[in-house]
């Protein structure tokens, strides 16, 4: 499998789906209400808590599959043994959590929710039907993951554009023309999460060596054959435990704290705010083995520069974004959602959700360096210790005080965080390069957006808020964020090395 063809796949994937989240924002707002589309945000956090009862198995079995493909043993007796296991643990936690989520929808729904004009027994369906799709999205992932195992990126980032083609418009096209009850939408998004586990399985063994059928063990299963995988599992599941509490646990109370309605307007902001979030993955992914490679081969001095380059690539895109976000929140709210009750409500939340989303990228790139190692033992001590650390914080900021304290509160975690973490790493994996690091790839392009972000203030200042058309002001801040992206890459020596050699090849050609 071509691993250019797999990095570029899973760029154009994840900056399809999150772009179509953000465009189809307003729409949803419009058709469904602030309240009706608090219920949706509702749905990401149950998945996403929900989602820890499974943490690790999927990866457990990616891993397998790559393991026996490399064996030339995928589709064999002992793979099947695995497989079967894995799929029965997943099908016993779905069918629970589904009856589960049912007994607690009308808690939920009159108890935990503060609801105003929709019916609670709509909303208490609508919980159930939630309840419902976390099991089939459990059975995705791990079939997807498995996928990803196979180095399939190729099919199931373009299956995941179509995908996300039919969830966003197809439901945009039910939304305006037949139904705006929150009900009928949560139950399209039920048949379409039935017809992705129908095709991602199918795709899945449709995959594994002819002849693998006669392997199959039927519904059987094995602790022996789950006990190896157990360590490894376990890790991952820990990490990804710890992972949900930081990011989740302040939206999870606030859900309870603010008004459904309320929430709504949150949800909208996390989407937004979480874009910064979105330039990290993909590069990570491309990088990671790479670095990896070089210091197996004993070159550490060209993994260091390496890591230097992808640092300032992307503190200049973080940076750039994070900082337009902070800077301009009621006018890019108000862009995208057409909703002033939203821009105005969202605005100092965004400012600060942004400004925190974007360096705590930039603390992850320390990740790289103990990856590249095979030593994250540091990494598990200092999740460990954040998570222990800011979980109360945040939870008693949520219930005390309100959205935008919670969204200050993490960006002056974060803020701490920068100034500790990434000196402890580099003086145990690359002593002597942190001031360089510091100074040169992070500061300097950060400058350069400070300085982008002052022209861009300047030349937005003339434009009264919210009172120009949407799409006037999406055209003024697009071009505020280019001259803040260029501004940063200026003063970050390899992208300005990088756009030269660009320039002079145009020349040329």
């Amino acid at each position: 499998m071509s691993l250019k063809k797999n990095v570029l796949a899973n760029y154009a994937g994840q900056a399809y789906t999150t772009l179509i989240g953000i465009v189809m924002l307003p729409f949803y707002l419009e058709f469904l209400g602030a309240e009706a589309y608090g219920l949706v945000g509702f749905f990401t956090l149950l998945n996403s808590w929900l989602a820890l009862l499974v943490a690790g198995v999927s990866p457990a079995l990616a891993r397998q599959v790559a393991h026996f493909k490399g064996l030339g043993e995928l589709g064999g007796h002992n793979f099947r043994v695995i497989l079967r296991s894995i799929e029965l643990i997943v099908l016993g936690l779905a069918v629970a959590t589904a009856l589960g989520v049912w007994l607690a929808s009308s808690w939920l729904a009159t108890q935990w929710l503060t609801v105003k004009a929709i019916p609670l027994p709509d909303v208490a369906y609508c919980i159930v039907l939630m309840g419902v799709m976390v099991g089939l999205r459990w059975g995705v992932s791990l079939y997807a993951g498995s996928l990803g195992g196979m180095e399939r990126q190729v099919w199931l980032n373009g299956f995941g554009i179509l995908l996300s083609t039919v969830r966003f418009v197809v439901a945009y096209a039910l939304l305006r023309w037949v139904t705006r009850d929150p009900a009928h939408y949560f139950e399209f998004q039920l048949i379409v999460s039935v017809l992705e586990l129908a095709v991602v399985a199918n795709k899945f063994y449709g995959c594994q060596p002819a002849g693998g059928r006669k392997s199959d063990p039927g519904l059987t299963f094995s602790w022996p054959a789950l006990r190896k995988l157990l360590p490894f599992a376990m890790g991952i599941g820990y990490t990804s435990m710890l992972w949900v509490f930081m990011t989740q646990s302040d939206k999870l109370i606030l859900s309870h704290v603010l008004t459904l309605a309320e929430y709504g307007y949150f949800a909208v902001v996390v989407v937004i705010a979480n874009g910064v979030l979105q330039f990290s993955a993909p590069i990570n992914q491309a990088v990671l083995p790479r670095l990896t490679l070089l210091l197996s081969q004993g070159h550490e001095s060209d993994m260091l520069v390496l890591y230097r380059k992808t640092t300032q690539f992307m503190v200049v895109a973080v940076a750039s974004v994070s900082g337009v976000l902070a800077m301009f929140p009621q006018q890019i709210l108000f862009a995208l959602t057409g909703n002033q009750e939203t821009a105005i409500w969202g605005a100092p939340v965004l400012t600060w959700f942004a400004l925190g989303n974007g360096i705590l990228v930039i603390v992850g790139m320390q990740y790289l360096l103990q990856y590249a190692h095979g030593k994250v033992r540091m990494h598990v001590i200092n999740t460990t210790i954040n998570a222990a650390v800011q979980v109360p914080i945040l939870a008693f900021v949520a219930l005390n005080y309100g959205a935008v304290e919670v969204a200050i509160t993490w960006f002056a975690i974060r803020s701490v965080t920068f100034f500790i973490w990434p000196t402890v790493v580099h003086r145990k994996f690359a002593p002597g390069l942190h001031w360089q690091w510091l100074t040169k790839d992070v500061m300097s392009p950060f400058l350069g957006a400070a300085l982008g972000l002052g022209l861009a203030h300047w030349f937005v200042a003339g434009v009264p808020e919210l009172m120009v058309g949407r799409f006037q002001i999406a055209s003024i801040l697009v071009g505020a964020g280019l001259l803040v992206l260029l501004a940063s890459g200026m003063l970050a020596s390899d992208v300005r090395g990088a756009l030269v050699r660009l320039v002079r090849i145009d020349r040329h050609a």
